[in-house]
């Protein structure tokens, strides 16, 4: 008898602990919540790459092209873009030279005389002084004297005037060798060799894409979905991982597209990136923007009869909802005056499918 009730005692025990266990997990299940979020959408940003700056190639100077040292692909180095022909300016310089040395050649001409007339003067004021010169000997030989060194500074004059004009020829001939900025990449050429050109052409573009930037033109919620990210952020270039960052924010509104210009710029541009260093890479960067409408979690609606509805936690009557969009998980839902952001939503009998 005592066997049979001991059976008994454990064959219950077994019942027992199974229910134990399924009511548990009811009770897990029952006190599951939810919480109501702020609607968002996951969206891929795309632009194309360009250079961070660029240029283009103009001739100061006026003039026949005599040497092109690059063409389009290639990166500007030690040599000028190109160079426009010295001749008529090597004349102007060498005629230039020649008049300073002629003035050089007056000038020790006066020193010597001026060296003479001062001897001269001075021999002359003695005599006057012990009365064997006039006066006027020793006034004519005063004013010869000033002529003289009013002539030196005459020259002297002329001959900074043609310094000044050397200085500016050279300066002149130094615009004939036309350069660009080391390290960029010349996109066009617009000279060969030969052509006259004039004071002002434009000879060539070129980019620098040492550092890559992406033009965009985005929306107020894509724009605060970017600022949110950080300074800098991960995004794809020709699906490689690069880094990249926000470089200015135009502060003007583009009134047709509605939209905020800005640039991105790509700042492991210049190392160990797997992509090329040009223009028209794609780049791709998902965002997580802000829309209109709710979010929460499917399981948290009971869908019967095509009229989905939620249960708010302490609150026995349900609230009928708007479905909008369903983004895996989750659901967008139309806002209503009882769910706002933080509403804690409880398990409801069905769930929506």
């Amino acid at each position: 008898m005592k066997g049979y009730l001991t059976l008994c005692i454990i064959s219950a025990f077994l019942i027992f602990v199974p229910l134990l266990k399924l009511t548990s997990q009811a009770h897990a299940s029952e006190d599951k919540e939810w919480r109501v979020e702020s609607a968002t959408k996951d969206v891929e940003i795309r632009g194309y790459t360009r250079s961070i700056k660029y240029r283009t190639i103009a001739s100061e100077v006026s003039g026949k092209i005599v040497k092109v040292n690059y063409e389009v692909g290639d990166a500007i180095k030690s040599a000028p873009f190109a160079e426009v022909d010295t001749t008529f300016i090597d004349f102007e310089i060498q005629s230039t030279k020649i008049a300073i040395a002629k003035t050089d050649t007056q000038l020790k001409q006066i020193d010597s005389r001026i060296a003479y007339l001062k001897k001269e003067f001075i021999r002359k004021e003695e005599l006057f002084k012990k009365g064997r010169a006039t006066e006027v000997i020793r006034d004519a030989a005063s004013q010869e004297l000033d002529q003289a060194n009013l002539e030196r500074q005459a020259v002297r004059q002329a001959k900074e005037s043609l310094d000044v004009a050397l200085n500016q020829l050279i300066e002149r001939k130094k615009r004939h060798a036309i350069w660009g900025q080391s390290d960029c990449i010349v996109t066009q050429k617009m000279v060969e060799v030969g052509e006259i050109i004039q004071a002002g052409s434009a000879l060539g573009v070129i980019h620098d894409f040492r550092q890559l930037v992406v033009p965009l033109s985005l929306s107020n919620d894509e724009l605060q979905a970017i600022k949110r990210l950080g300074e800098n952020f991960e995004a794809l270039i020709e699906n490689e991982p690069a880094v990249a960052s926000i470089y200015y924010i135009n502060p003007d509104f583009n009134e047709q597209s509605r939209k905020t210009d800005l640039k991105l710029i790509i700042l492991d541009g210049e190392k160990n990136s797997k992509y090329e260093h040009r223009g028209g890479l794609s780049f791709t960067l998902p965002l997580s923007v802000q829309t209109e409408g709710l979010k929460i979690s499917a399981d948290a609606v009971e869908n019967r009869y095509e009229n989905p509805k939620v249960y708010i936690k302490g609150e026995l009557e349900p609230v009928s909802i708007n479905i909008i969009d369903r983004a895996e998980e989750f659901l967008i839902i139309a806002e209503h005056p009882k769910l706002n952001q933080n509403t804690i939503l409880i398990k409801p009998d069905n769930t929506f499918k």
